[in-house]
């Protein structure tokens, strides 16, 4: 069991992470990668297409870091909770091993209520986890709408973006341009 819920502290950890994504509100070091990949050093006097470039190949710079970032993140989840799949696996067999070499005659009945015992614990970690979840991402979505800073930074997810001077779109257009092909109609 203690090997079940270190996954499961590892499982919960990487779907908060998702929430986030989800949510557009990464945790502060994604935030801090932007002022350390690529720092505002130029600002120019003429906003022209020179300017703009500069501003839209900075952008894009600081968006596929968080991006990499963000995948080796993922990836480094996956493979912790892999390692306790393994581990538990492995224990689960030297234990069937244990009960079944023993002298007694139950070993296998005590094996199958031990699996069972386990598997009912997991399955209460999920659903407290679950439970958890729909807590956070309420929490997450009020701190975002609170948060000056979640407006100024870059994100992770593909955006639209316009290599013009001046933006001709008023924001409720623009969010609509974000939604993508899906969506096929402007609400008023």
């Amino acid at each position: 069991m203690t090997i079940r819920q270190k996954q499961s502290e590892s499982w919960e950890e990487l779907l908060m992470l998702e929430m986030r994504v989800l949510c557009k509100f990464l945790p502060q070091n994604f935030d801090d990668l932007e002022n350390f990949t690529a720092p505002n050093m130029y600002s120019p006097v003429i906003h022209n297409s020179t300017a703009n470039q500069f501003k839209n190949k900075r952008y894009k710079i600081i968006q596929e870091a968080k991006r990499q970032w963000l995948n080796i993140t993922f990836y480094a989840y996956e493979i912790k909770i892999q390692e306790y799949e393994q581990q538990y696996q492995y224990e689960l067999l030297q234990l069937e091993s244990q009960l079944l070499n023993s002298i007694t005659v139950d070993g296998s009945s005590v094996l199958n209520k031990i699996k069972e015992y386990v598997t009912y614990q997991t399955e209460q970690l999920k659903n407290d986890i679950y439970t958890k979840m729909s807590a956070f991402r309420g929490k997450l979505l009020r701190r975002r709408q609170r948060s000056s800073l979640s407006k100024t930074t870059t994100g992770v997810s593909p955006e639209p973006y316009l290599d013009v001077i001046s933006n001709p779109f008023k924001t409720r257009e623009w969010n609509h341009l974000s939604l993508g092909k899906t969506f096929s109609r402007i609400e008023v």
